[in-house]
């Protein structure tokens, strides 16, 4: 993130480089650097704007990329213990909006080998100051949790690489034969 808080977007193909760089200065998208990784060329934006325009750019001409979600994008999520596991996903969504929280994301969790929902929901928000004041949810107790980070390396399930995710990946897709 070159000290600026930007993610660094990698670009495969590094023959072309040259014109592509040309129509980011044409467009007028400002970097501090870029960098070539592997067959990649790795590279750092200024601001978010130029970040959105670079985005914008290689998707308007199809050009295989992959990059990781600006700060500001990024919601806070966290793990709601207290409630039952037959729990309606809508009613807690309901019960949060009515105490101030709008954008709330909420899903249940499922237990990996069973896949039988569990009795804890994940919180998706921007607001995560507002979820720290509230200690009741359908008239129960509950504690809000930050999510744990996955000891597992993150995995594309859309190229199938190590190191970003699907969300900010357009690179071709491959499929894992069973």
């Amino acid at each position: 993130m070159a000290g600026t808080g930007v993610p660094p977007i990698n670009i495969e193909g590094t023959a072309d480089w040259s014109s592509l760089s040309r129509m980011m200065n044409s467009k007028g998208i400002q970097f501090s650097k870029a960098r070539t990784a592997g067959t990649s060329v790795k590279v750092f934006t200024n601001t978010p704007a130029d970040y959105r325009q670079l985005v914008a750019l290689l998707e308007s001409i199809k050009r295989p990329f992959f990059t990781y979600q600006l700060k500001e994008d990024r919601m806070d999520q966290r793990v709601i213990r207290g409630l039952p596991r037959e729990m309606s996903v809508n009613d807690i969504k309901e019960d949060l909006v009515s105490q101030g929280i709008a954008d709330a994301v909420v899903q249940q969790l499922t237990s990996r080998t069973t896949k039988k929902p569990l009795p804890l929901f994940l919180v998706k928000t921007k607001m995560p100051e507002k979820l720290a004041e509230i200690q009741r949810l359908a008239m129960l107790t509950v504690s809000f949790e930050r999510k744990k980070k996955s000891s597992e390396p993150s995995q594309c399930y859309r190229c199938q690489r190590y190191g970003h995710t699907q969300r900010n990946c357009r690179l071709a897709e491959r499929y894992m034969e069973k």
